[in-house]
């Protein structure tokens, strides 16, 4: 049987736990409204949504020649490596 202090403690985890996602859901719910910040905090997101840019992560992944682009780093990095660079 537990221990009145052990009840507490796991009371204690489940309300911060919940106290946490309810933190999660108000930070998603507030950037999926579409509000931008007054002023010059929110110019980049007005602009955006303007000329309607879409500047999601994923937009920026969707590169054409990205094997290109990869070999061109690992070539790079190859070169790097075999002058002795410490970086």
């Amino acid at each position: 049987m537990k221990s009145n202090e052990e009840n507490k403690t796991l009371l204690l985890r489940w309300a911060r736990f919940f106290v946490g996602l309810a933190i999660l859901g108000l930070v998603f719910a507030f950037f999926s409204s579409g509000y931008s910040p007054p002023g010059v905090l929110g110019e980049v997101l007005r602009h955006n949504q303007e000329n309607y840019i879409d500047a999601s992560p994923l937009f920026y992944s969707e590169v054409e020649n990205m094997a290109e682009l990869e070999e061109g780093v690992r070539l790079l990095r190859e070169t790097k490596n075999s002058r002795g660079s410490k970086f």
